[in-house]
């Protein structure tokens, strides 16, 4: 708690103890402020941002959502948690469009109370240290991190994430990186014939390096310019938290060009904070109604989270699916803009076989030059999309 500065906001002064309780940390580590005004008011005159806002069940839900809408003005990487003896239907979601990150209710106990602001300061460090100035003999950010994610499953967001990576690799010749957050399933490296050998602990200390080589030494090189980091299968291995992916992401970012993320199908902490740290986000759907329903849903939950309209990239995958659904019909329904459409291709599950990715077997198909496209829009210096030639197809062995 050294670093990090929490105010607790409204009555009583108690409450303050209340929080520090949840974050295991002396009460006189704890600010508190009696009033909504208060806390604004130290907002405008404190030199140091406070990474957390935690207010107490007295605050009325009007007060709270003004002062969400003030801290978004006037300090964008504070995070605020809204405490409530019994949280009503329906609070989360206008919390969340009024710049809350959590809403806790009390009766369902102290754990869950204690998980929400750890991960609320977490957010709050990650914003922070992706946008903290350069200081003299710091190494710099310099990476664009993408992540990819659907809550659905089987709408072939890993074969994206794998064949973007490469791609990009291909395309700029630069240092390329993908990090599986299927933390003991390692089904990106299946795409190379490969199998993650790495422990998780491996993984984790990649957040504490800083050298190019050594960062690298953890991962596996899978082709070329571009390499993989994931974990072996171990059941004994405790789940990290959304903090430890953060700071993994970042050491990454640092020594690597480009950097794509895999996410889970849940909003889970290490999900949300790769997410926090990333330039854009490719949200990904197959052509059917569950499908898109699950699209707009993350799309929607994303949005009430914080993250800008401008972040998201929808990509539609098995776009020429034949299943009384067209492209048009979603963007015309759903009200959104489609910025990729990926054909449906036998390609894809015999490259998978084959252990390469059809971006690399097949550069001049329809499918690759679909993913090359999305490509050039995430690294638009690099080389032009490679037009598809009729009549190709993959090499048995």
């Amino acid at each position: 708690m050294a670093d990090r500065r929490v105010i607790a906001v409204g009555p009583p002064p108690t409450f303050r103890h209340q929080v520090a309780r949840a974050l295991a940390s002396d009460p006189e580590s704890i600010d508190w402020m009696p009033t909504v005004s208060a806390a604004e008011s130290a907002l405008v005159d404190a030199r140091s941002r406070p990474n957390l806002l935690v207010l107490s069940p007295t605050i009325k839900e009007p007060d709270a959502f003004g002062l969400a809408e003030f801290v978004g003005r006037a300090s964008p990487s504070s995070a605020i948690v809204m405490v409530r003896d019994a949280a009503s239907n329906g609070l989360l979601p206008r919390a969340m469009r009024a710049g809350i990150r959590d809403v806790v209710d009390l009766a369902r106990g102290g754990e869950e109370f204690r998980d929400a602001l750890q991960r609320a300061l977490a957010w709050s460090e990650n914003l922070r240290a992706l946008s903290a100035p350069e200081m003299p003999g710091a190494k710099q950010t310099k990476g664009t991190m993408v992540s990819v994610f659907s809550s659905k499953g089987g709408t072939g967001k890993t074969f994206l994430t794998v064949n973007l990576a490469a791609a990009l690799a291909e395309m700029t010749k630069q240092d390329v990186a993908f990090l599986d957050l299927e933390f003991g399933v390692g089904d990106s490296f299946s795409y190379f014939g490969k199998e993650p050998t790495r422990p998780l602990q491996d993984l984790v200390s990649i957040g504490d390096l800083e050298g190019k080589a050594e960062v690298k030494a953890l991962g596996t090189q899978l082709y070329g310019t571009l390499w993989g980091f994931g974990s072996a299968p171990d059941p004994s291995a405790v789940p990290l938290s959304g903090e430890v992916v953060g700071k993994v992401a970042r050491s990454l970012r640092s020594n690597f060009d480009y950097l794509m993320v895999d996410g889970t199908t849940e909003y889970t902490d290490p999900v949300l904070a790769a997410l926090d740290l990333s330039d854009e986000i490719c949200l990904v759907t197959g052509l059917d109604v569950v499908g898109v329903r699950h699209l707009l849903l993350a799309l929607h939950t994303l949005l009430s989270l914080g993250y800008s309209r401008e972040q998201f990239r929808i990509v539609l995958n098995r776009a020429n699916s034949k299943v009384g659904l067209s492209p048009e019909d979603v963007e015309r329904v759903a009200k959104i803009k489609i910025d990729a459409m990926l054909p449906s291709s036998r390609l894809v599950p015999a490259s998978l076989n084959q252990g390469k990715p059809v971006v690399l077997a097949q550069p001049q198909s329809e499918i690759s030059t679909a993913v090359r496209k999305l490509a050039q829009k995430l690294a638009p210096d690099s080389a032009p999309a490679v037009v598809p030639k009729k009549g190709l197809r993959l090499r048995r062995r």
